[in-house]
């Protein structure tokens, strides 16, 4: 257990050194008890100026400093969780990936048949599977998988971001060392050893047509659709709503404006959950899962009052919006990433 202990520390160690990531975390939380002092400002300054009229200019202006400092916080916030994000994704030195490929059902099929076919004579063929929401540190007998993988190894599956989970095939002569990120979340977390790679559960879920509601996001145009097959759409909306473009002047027109692009967006977030809602209501018998696309925090907002039970899919890709072409939106959700160390 000690020694099990000693070589995890380890990993832990060689991963925080090439990615600066301590320092950012320790600056993120800095700020994040900062802007919560703002906060309180800000609250502070809205009861003065409740409270005090004979006062109100000097409340007036205590209220905008206190929101402009906690306006400059969260900027220089999410520029640093920006930096963390990077320092994950782009670990100096021999820490890369070779390749970086999207495929779709078809090229991940004879992908994943390829790898069936590779046979060692002795039992060292490894295969990972991460669930979704998982970590490899929670798989069980994670002490021994350790000490199958090398460290720069555990490492680059940090760096992959995946909201379904991901499957490692990994050769110890590193003449196979891959990464696939289904676009179905994967349900169980374990490892196997053998003669062959474990290829059955991708390949079944390659076969498998599920049925799925879609929602891709963006501020003015947004898209909801329904597919019973995940072959086509067989319902679909485009929602479009007239939201100003960011403003790139400061001053108080500018905050005056951006409370009307806030409105404008509030506005067109409403008219997305209603035909979201009236979509999951006609087929709610139907659904295996809710897949969430484009401006993520937009689609959370726009789903905050989507039933629990119906499972969601946040999709990483870079969808835009195209109605003559809208099965291309189907394509690009349903595609599975490879990294090649």
């Amino acid at each position: 257990m000690v020694e099990k202990d000693r070589v995890i520390n380890n990993i832990n160690y060689i991963f925080k050194k090439y990615s600066g990531k301590e320092e950012l975390e320790a600056e993120i939380n800095k700020l994040q008890s900062h802007i919560l002092e703002l906060e309180l400002d800000v609250n502070t300054a809205n009861k003065r100026y409740e409270k005090s009229a004979a006062s109100e200019k000097r409340a007036v202006a205590a209220k905008q400093g206190a929101e402009e400092k906690l306006k400059a916080a969260e900027v220089k916030l999410r520029s640093l969780e920006h930096e963390l994000e990077k320092c994950k994704k782009d670990v100096p030195g021999q820490l890369s990936f070779t390749r970086k490929d999207m495929f779709n059902k078809k090229q991940a099929h004879e992908l994943l048949q390829s790898l069936s076919s590779i046979e060692y004579p002795a039992a060292s063929l490894l295969t990972v599977h991460i669930a979704a929401g998982g970590k490899p540190e929670n798989i069980q007998d994670y002490g021994k998988l350790v000490e199958e993988l090398d460290s720069e190894t555990l490492a680059m599956i940090g760096k992959v971001s995946s909201s379904t989970g991901l499957v490692l095939f990994y050769s110890p002569d590193h003449l196979v060392n891959e990464l696939i990120v289904p676009p179905l979340p994967l349900k169980r977390s374990y490892w196997t050893k053998g003669n062959t790679f474990d290829t059955d559960s991708l390949l079944e879920s390659i076969k498998e047509n599920v049925s799925m509601s879609v929602l891709v996001a963006h501020a003015g145009e947004s898209f909801v659709g329904y597919s019973f097959d995940s072959e086509e759409f067989d319902s679909f909306q485009v929602i479009k709503s007239s939201v100003k473009a960011k403003h790139a002047k400061g001053g108080f027109s500018q905050r005056r404006f951006e409370r009307l692009r806030d409105e404008d967006i509030a506005h067109h977030i409403d008219k997305v959950k209603l035909s979201l809602k009236e979509l999951l209501e006609e087929f709610e018998e139907n659904i295996d899962y809710l897949f969430l696309a484009g401006d993520l925090q937009l689609a959370k907002e726009m789903t905050s009052d989507v039933p629990l039970d119906i499972e969601q899919v946040f999709s990483s890709s870079d969808i835009r919006i195209e109605k003559h072409y809208v099965q291309d939106i189907l394509n690009q959700l349903l595609v599975y990433r490879r990294y090649r160390l």
